[in-house]
């Protein structure tokens, strides 16, 4: 091996493991949840002043307005362009005042696991109410639906964007649902046609009923007001579960929010996969609404209004759903086992060998790989496994210049 081959060596491998001297914890995962970033999400999702999310007023049958498709749109060229399996999931349904309404679609966005064969679902829907409906007084006339809920569909975009190149164990589910507002037509349609009991049913667009390990329902998280508590609520139909308490985990160790649980929370999308037994909570502001009588609260001024909007002063608080989304990062990234990725510590090359250390996360194995060159069929060639530890290790290996014919090394976790 030539003295220029060495260079390219070292050259590649600082390319393939980024330059950072520790290794990847969930702490620093969570940590890259980012205001600007959930800001631009949510300004996105057509969620200002004279924008509508929801459908046509008067016959049948009911349409989607103009940017109930736009962010649509928008949400599935964003998952697909963060390299999730995306699609839409249409359905039409009758509704109580006899109306018809057609062109209804979820968003699935899906990250496939690597060896589990457990399913995690976050969801959230992006619908609002319709306008010229009697949903609040005075009648509602263009409700933006920042708050409800284009700030939960925000934080779902702004989870795919931090673990997009993470790899899982498990596989997770995105789910944007439509017609939330509607009695949620749009969870129902996908808990009836996209989960099975029967093992002999599942393909890549239905599921395992008893592989769902969980669903987090994140709905209605930027009104935080300054001069309440700073709490957020885990909810669920009734009593805690599995999923509240990974939840409540993880805004206590990764966020400045105080976790506050709540039962009979049974108004949004995550009360039909409960129905359906699969373990379910519904996270949100706890400025929303006042279930406890609590005399410290401002309940949501704008719920269901023409203000709620990202133009209201003083209204959206992208801190707060940051935060929000944070928790929701952490609790994924533990329910559905993160694999952190090695990081490189240092490499040196002497006249006879090769040395490569990296940090390896605890609890996880990692294997050393290595090819000739580079090339669209790259043959990478198993070297070397290293054992799980306990604990954030050091690990290291010594090439012999003299007797191998790779020249670029990676190592995968698992």
């Amino acid at each position: 091996m030539t003295g220029s081959m060495k260079k390219v060596t070292i050259s590649v491998l600082m390319l393939w493991i980024a330059g950072m001297c520790h290794a990847v914890t969930l702490s620093n995962i969570v940590e890259q949840v980012s205001v600007n970033s959930y800001s631009n999400w949510l300004g996105s999702l057509f969620a200002a002043d004279g924008n509508s999310r929801g459908f046509t007023a008067g016959d049948s049958p009911r349409v989607p307005l103009p940017q109930h498709d736009l962010a649509r749109d928008f949400m599935v060229s964003s998952f697909q362009d963060m390299g999730y399996d995306t699609w839409l999931d249409p359905f039409t349904f009758p509704y109580v005042t006899g109306h018809a309404y057609t062109n209804c679609n979820n968003v699935v966005a899906i990250k496939w696991g690597s060896e589990g064969t457990h399913v995690a679902i976050v969801g959230g829907h992006y619908d609002s109410v319709d306008i010229g409906q009697p949903q609040n007084n005075p009648v509602t006339n263009f409700c933006p639906g920042a708050d409800d809920n284009a700030s939960g569909t925000a934080a779902l975009l702004e989870i795919a964007k931090v673990i997009k190149d993470y790899t899982f164990r498990d596989t997770i589910i995105f789910v944007a649902f439509d017609a939330e507002e509607k009695d949620y037509k749009g969870s129902i349609h996908f808990v009836d046609e996209h989960i099975t009991d029967s093992a002999s049913e599942t393909n890549n667009r239905i599921f395992l009923k008893s592989s769902i390990r969980g669903m987090v329902n994140v709905e209605t998280i930027a009104y935080d007001d300054p001069n309440t508590p700073r709490y957020v609520v885990i909810g669920t139909v009734s009593g805690r579960n599995l999923v509240s308490s990974a939840l409540e985990g993880a805004i206590t160790n990764y966020t400045s929010l105080i976790p506050r649980h709540s039962s009979g929370y049974n108004q949004s999308d995550h009360k039909i996969f409960d129905a359906a037994g699969i373990d379910a909570i519904h996270l949100i502001e706890y400025d929303f609404k006042n279930y406890w009588g609590d005399t410290n609260m401002t309940e949501n001024p704008y719920y269901h209004s023409d203000g709620d909007s990202i133009d209201s002063p003083n209204y959206i608080s992208y801190e707060y759903a940051a935060e929000v989304t944070k928790a929701a990062v952490g609790a994924l990234c533990d329910y559905a086992g993160i694999i952190p990725p090695a990081t490189l510590v240092s490499s040196n090359v002497d006249s006879n060998t090769f040395q490569i250390n990296w940090m390896g996360a605890p609890n996880i194995s990692y294997s050393l790989y290595g090819t000739e060159a580079l090339s669209v069929s790259n043959d990478w060639v198993f070297m070397q496994d290293f054992p799980v530890t306990n604990q954030s290790s050091e690990f290291s290996v010594q090439l012999g210049l003299g007797n191998t014919t790779q020249t670029i090394f990676k190592v995968l976790s698992k």
